[in-house]
């Protein structure tokens, strides 16, 4: 465990089916090490594949918001992202459907530091700073592999499409109101 006591870790990262490089997998998967206050909730022995780029999303918006377990639709690291569609009740974010299997933990905001707390109790307080920086890192990790985005191969469905490109849109806008915060 880190000395900040929280800890997330890509520890192999991939396409579903095992192939170099896939332009029509829409979202990148891997197995993680996730530590909160000394409580480890993934150490990459699951056998269950975490959708990275789903996780980046959720993680860059908990950067600016408290998360509550399920606040997303799903949990903070899920197992899979099947579609994206626009939200319906914003016009910056997007939707991810998936299935009940994930990795939740609870992000409170105080002044400048977030607590994070499991279901289990285990608990990290960091300087907002100091997460920020861990998910910035995170997401620097799942850009460099998941590639340029218009790079992908579509869905046909347009809602899809647009849901698509909603999340880099909503993505790219969170990064870089951290960057403007810092």
């Amino acid at each position: 465990m880190t000395d900040l006591g929280f800890e997330i870790e890509i520890i192999q990262q991939y396409w579903i089916g095992g192939v170099v490089k896939d332009d029509e997998d829409l979202c990148s998967h891997g197995d993680l090490y996730i530590e909160i206050g000394g409580e480890v909730l993934s150490d990459g022995s699951s056998g269950s594949p975490w959708t990275l780029t789903a996780a980046g999303l959720y993680l860059l918006r908990t950067c600016f918001e408290d998360y509550r377990p399920g606040d997303y639709g799903s949990q903070l690291v899920p197992c899979c992202g099947f579609s994206m569609i626009p939200h319906p009740d914003s016009a910056d974010a997007v939707l991810i459907f998936g299935c009940s299997t994930g990795i939740d933990w609870q992000v409170s905001h105080f002044a400048d530091n977030v607590e994070l707390s499991t279901a289990n109790g285990a608990k990290a307080i960091l300087a907002l700073k100091q997460y920020t920086s861990i998910v910035l890192r995170f997401i620097s990790k799942v850009e460099d592999f998941y590639g340029p985005p218009e790079s992908k191969i579509l869905p046909t469905d347009p809602e899809e499409q647009k849901g698509f490109k909603m999340f880099w849109t909503e993505w790219n806008k969170l990064k870089a109101g951290i960057a403007d915060k810092r």
